[in-house]
């Protein structure tokens, strides 16, 4: 095969990471046949914060305002934002949060 620019990464059950580089033919086409089983949503949703309003294109996006208003120092608080648009928390940082289409 030339032009190998492509690379697929495999991690097993052991966490055991291995790397292949392929042509786009093969990456596009394996890509294709494992794409129903990606376990990470490729679109963010809206977030919506129900005090203030403010719609936010997704939880990281509103995880940064938190941090611009100095609310929270870290920019791992969309996790907690996220169960609460899930319904698994009432509230994230005292505020009520929702998904919207």
């Amino acid at each position: 095969m030339t032009n190998m620019k492509h690379i697929i990464k495999l991690i097993d059950s052991n966490e055991k990471l291995r790397t292949y580089r392929v042509n786009e033919e093969l990456f596009y086409a394996i890509k294709k046949l494992i794409e129903p089983y990606r376990s990470i949503s490729p679109q963010s949703k809206k977030v919506l914060c129900i005090e203030t309003g403010q719609i936010f294109e997704n939880a990281k996006a509103a995880n940064k305002w938190l941090v611009d208003e100095k609310q929270v120092s870290t920019y791992h608080a969309y996790s907690f934002i996220k169960s609460a648009c899930k319904g698994k928390r009432k509230t994230a940082y005292g505020y009520h949060w929702k998904f919207i289409e």
